[in-house]
């Protein structure tokens, strides 16, 4: 913190994250939290698509942002902003640690947070809380009481057992990080959400990590500025000002900022113009990086839609990724809102699968996909939506054909022979001869045609096989026209052919 931002320091509430595997509760202890703790009587509505919002809890305020997953999250974090200050890892008593878990640990790992472990759902029959701390011990998260200092708390977020002790070791974590911010200076924090109405223009959630911003005050965040036209708090009341550890809503930028952008409030709109450009300027020069090699791949092309700007990055960073040995993604397109014609007409020009993330697609759209031909995935969550993809892209896999020898057959005599059929006689050196077996004929060990044995006689009697030892007839078609010819002595080799799908 400069030194203009250390004087009339005092202390700030905390900005808590909440992550954990999709299902183990995270939404319902927020909403839990949410109604029993809201700042006010009136609990309003959230504005934010990703849920930010303050509660009280024994006369301290706290700020709780309620990601779509940890990605976005991560997103937020990789652009260098330090979004919140501790975190809550959610496992359920009943489930354990799920991957989705150990990724919630490397993101927390790496933001540098203080960690508090929520054991949620401890009121089920098959909770194992102890089972709990013994796997996050293997992950080198020691608790305490398992000879560590991490602090955990058994909850129910169905029964509100535990969270009033879950805020407690939250206000005791804030205390000892004595978290600082000063009102009296210019506000500055992170963009948490961005999106763009038709009627109202582009609406920015902001978290305020520091300073004040008031209606009127001119803002700056990357490449995009503006003047705050309109502020709501996270209860969509309408209000003049707020300061640090708050999350609104504004509106008056002149176009979409970044999730995970840092924003500044500017004395003026000629210092926002001027920081803007530098930005672009600074962008420009940088060394951009590469794409990613996708030669020799055989590829997926996908048009992205995703409700908010949040989101969508978190998406397409995640299918970005979708690169395997002999498939990957292309992504074609990625944009904001519901279906509409023009993807319809994209898609089908570009031979694109569309993937959506919470948006609609509406019956007559639906409709005229499938006239075009063009595939629509949708899900409200952002793993189902990639495990679609996935699957579309296991469908290019070309399966993997293992050959399995059944028997030999050695040519004792030839009959008629064209370029499509050959009727020859032979003996079973081993195995047996099947019919409609496919059959690869071999002169002094080299392979010469391939085909399929498509008529099978013993005793002048049309059988399914032949056994060893036996004598036979067969008509062999070969599986191409071949000026090739079968000979006494050639080896008939007959096996089957088994298909296995590859996985990615």
């Amino acid at each position: 913190m400069t030194k203009e931002k250390e004087q009339n320091s005092i202390e700030r509430p905390p900005v808590i994250v909440v992550l954990g595997h999709i299902d183990h509760g995270k939404t319902a202890l927020l909403d839990y939290i949410k109604k029993t703790n809201v700042v006010s009587n009136e609990s309003g509505n959230i504005t934010q698509h990703i849920g930010a919002y303050e509660i009280t809890h024994n006369n301290k305020k706290m700020t709780f942002i309620d990601t779509p997953g940890h990605e976005a999250f991560s997103k937020m974090r990789s652009r260098g902003a330090k979004v919140a200050d501790i975190a809550i890892l959610v496992i359920a008593a009943d489930e354990g640690l799920k991957l989705q878990t150990k990724e919630a640990i490397e993101h927390i790992k790496k933001a540098g947070l203080d960690m508090i472990v929520a054991i949620n759902k401890i009121d089920k029959p098959e909770a194992a809380p102890e089972k709990i701390k013994q796997q996050l011990a293997e992950e080198g998260i020691m608790l305490e009481g398992w000879g560590g200092t991490v602090s955990n708390q058994e909850i129910s977020a169905k029964s509100g057992k535990g969270i009033n002790e879950l805020l407690d070791l939250i206000a005791l974590a804030t205390e000892i990080e004595e978290l600082k911010a000063n009102k009296d200076i210019p506000g500055e924090g992170v963009i948490i959400e961005a999106r763009t109405d038709a009627k109202i223009g582009n609406i920015t959630s902001l978290l305020i990590k520091n300073g004040l911003i008031k209606t009127g005050d001119f803002i700056v965040a990357g490449t995009s500025f503006g003047k705050i036209k309109k502020m709501e708090d996270d209860r969509g009341n309408i209000i003049k000002e707020a300061q640090f550890s708050a999350p609104v809503q504004v509106t008056g930028f002149d176009s979409l900022p970044t999730v995970g952008d840092e924003f500044y409030i500017t004395k003026n709109k000629k210092e926002s113009e001027k920081l803007t450009e530098l930005k672009k300027e600074t962008e420009s020069l940088g060394v951009k990086s590469q794409d990613k090699d996708l030669t020799d791949k055989k590829l997926i092309n996908i048009l992205l839609k995703a409700d908010v700007s949040g989101t969508e990055e978190a998406l397409k960073s995640m299918v970005s990724d979708l690169i395997f040995d002999d498939v990957a993604v292309n992504i074609t397109k990625s944009d904001i809102g519901d279906i509409t014609e023009n993807d319809i007409k994209f898609s089908r020009s570009t031979n694109s699968i569309i993937a959506g993330f919470k948006i609609q697609a509406s019956g007559q759209i639906k409709k005229l996909a499938e006239q075009n031909e063009v595939k629509i995935i949708t899900a409200n969550v952002i793993y189902e939506v990639i495990e679609s993809i996935k699957k579309e892209l296991a469908s290019l896999l070309t399966p993997e054909i293992t050959k399995n020898v059944i028997g030999k057959l050695q040519i004792l005599a030839t009959f008629k022979q064209d370029k499509t059929k050959m009727i020859v006689g032979g003996k079973i050196i081993d195995g047996k001869a099947k019919r409609r077996a496919k059959m690869e004929v071999t002169r002094k060990g080299e392979p010469i045609i391939t085909g399929v044995l498509v008529q099978l006689q013993q005793n002048k009697e049309d059988v399914t096989e032949v056994a060893l030892g036996k004598e036979c007839g067969i008509a062999f078609q070969p599986d191409k026209s071949t000026e090739e010819k079968i000979e006494v002595g050639d080896i008939l080799e007959i096996y089957e052919e088994e298909e296995t799908i590859k996985t990615l």
